[in-house]
């Protein structure tokens, strides 16, 4: 069952079951909506949530760095409780290209899988973020949403939300290291204009490569130069490029064959204009 059809089925149980503590209701935007969920009972010391998005057929919103044009979730917590941190995690995107630019996007139903922490695992929690997204098909649309939920923690496990978290759990990538599908190097040409990114693939007939800079970077996507041996090679234009006292890494994922690895690079001060 592909994503569509597997969010589509989900939504008709919600729809066909009781009203569920575990989910807010939809808020809808056009071309689609957006809701909180969560899948129930405290586990490993976190609740496992999700920020869900329901697209209509041919809108899609965007990956934590959109591209060369969009507006990526901003997610910020308002007034929640006995939180002592919220992980938002961002399942492997897609290319996306309009004619007239290229984007990083989902299309059909993606839930953002989420880890709340409590402060202490023996109260509830109230989770309480107010999120700014877009959509696009033709025209792009700006929405927001203010989502709460009280998660505690001998509550009742909700199977919907559970199965829909897992789905796009499993495809979040994981740490890079040594194996089949690696970044092997990140460096500056010889001119400095641009990154060159080496990856190990093995056999993979179509490894993707999306990065997202340090925040306030405003840069391209990566262009695939080389593909051979179990070896691609990518460019990256570091115009654009920006660092901060907060944030100076360079966050890579590469994606082939149903597998995703993260890989986190510090950017070089030399490689910023």
């Amino acid at each position: 069952m592909n994503r569509i059809a597997s969010t589509l089925f989900l939504a008709l149980l919600t729809l066909a079951s009781p009203s569920r503590a575990a989910m807010t209701d939809w808020t809808e935007v056009q071309g689609g909506a957006v809701r909180l969920i969560a899948s129930g009972a405290l586990e490993d010391g976190h609740y496992q949530a999700g920020l869900e998005f329901l697209l209509e057929p041919g809108w899609h919103t965007y990956w934590r760095y959109p591209g060369e044009a969009g507006i990526p979730p901003q997610i910020t917590l308002s007034d929640a409780d006995n939180l002592e941190n919220l992980k938002v995690l961002y399942p492997v995107p897609e290319h996306y290209d309009d004619g007239f630019s290229r984007s990083i996007v989902y299309q059909g139903g993606i839930v953002l899988p989420m880890q709340a922490v409590p402060a202490d695992p023996q109260k509830p929690v109230r989770l309480s973020i107010d999120v700014f997204f877009g959509i696009c098909k033709d025209i792009c649309v700006p929405g927001d949403a203010s989502l709460s939920l009280d998660l505690t923690p001998g509550s009742e496990a909700d199977t919907v939300a559970a199965k829909l978290i897992a789905r796009d759990l499993a495809t979040v990538p994981v740490a890079d290291r040594d194996g089949e599908l690696q970044i092997t190097s990140v460096a500056a040409s010889q001119d400095r204009t641009s990154l060159v990114i080496k990856a190990r693939v093995a056999g993979a007939e179509a490894p993707e490569l999306f990065i997202a800079g340090p925040e306030g970077s405003f840069i391209g996507l990566p262009e695939l130069t080389g593909h051979s041996g179990g070896e691609a090679l990518w460019t990256l234009p570091t115009r654009g490029l920006s660092v901060s006292d907060k944030d100076n890494t360079l966050r890579l994922v590469l994606s082939a064959d149903g597998r995703a690895i993260e890989h986190l690079h510090p950017v070089d001060p030399a490689w910023v204009k």
